[in-house]
């Protein structure tokens, strides 16, 4: 993310909100059942924002400027799952365990995990899917053990809750946070960038310093 001089404050928060302010806010989807979760209050806010992304060869690479950031695309995993049986914005819990068996990797093994937040509730649902081994040997399809997930190495600089949501940037955004904090990283350490879309689909990315 880039500072402007011109702006001083941050757009998102609101100056009169409280803790308890947020719990006494009604769902936005599941308004009925009594245990609806997603409301305003954990949902990432429509913001302004533009974010562009440079795909290069290895001879471009080694015309940036020394010290710009990069990382390598290893691999990318695109996943679409029916919303009204599978639940809204869970396609990432797909791609994720089988993109990460296809590479013979564990949990341990990324060092960063960029998860795009449109809802708190979601990155815990995803999360809590892809740590169920038995969900992902039923319904992912994937057999290997994946190991103990680290929570600290998800969105450490915040995610779209606190950050926004511009629309048709956020993808952009969530890749190059990843690769800047990649770039304080030893070389060869992998980040999972992961974007949910339009209810139920999904595109996950394995990047690796370079």
């Amino acid at each position: 993310m880039i500072s402007l001089p011109e702006l001083a404050r941050d757009a998102n928060p609101r100056a009169d909100t409280s803790p308890e302010r947020l719990a006494a806010l009604k769902p936005a989807f599941d308004r009925d059942s009594g245990r609806g979760t997603l409301t305003a209050g954990n949902s990432s806010p429509i913001t302004d924002g533009a974010a562009g992304c440079w795909v290069a060869t290895e001879a471009g690479v080694a015309r940036l400027p020394a010290g710009t950031p990069y990382a390598r695309l290893v691999d990318y995993e695109i996943s679409a799952v029916d919303l009204h049986t599978e639940g809204l914005l869970m396609a990432p819990s797909y791609g994720i365990p089988r993109l990460l068996a296809r590479h013979q990797l564990s949990f341990s093994d990324i060092a960063l995990w960029e998860i795009h937040e449109a809802f708190a509730a979601q990155v815990l649902a995803n999360v809590a899917a892809i740590t169920d081994r038995e969900w992902v040997r039923a319904t992912a399809g994937v057999q290997a053990a994946m190991g103990d997930f680290d929570w600290d190495r998800v969105n450490p600089n915040g995610g779209s809750v606190a950050l926004g949501h511009p629309f048709g940037a956020t993808g952009a955004r969530d890749l190059s946070q990843a690769v800047k904090e990649l770039w304080a990283m030893p070389p060869g350490s992998r980040a999972i960038v992961s974007i949910c879309a339009d209810g139920g689909q999904g595109t996950v990315a394995l990047l690796e310093r370079g």
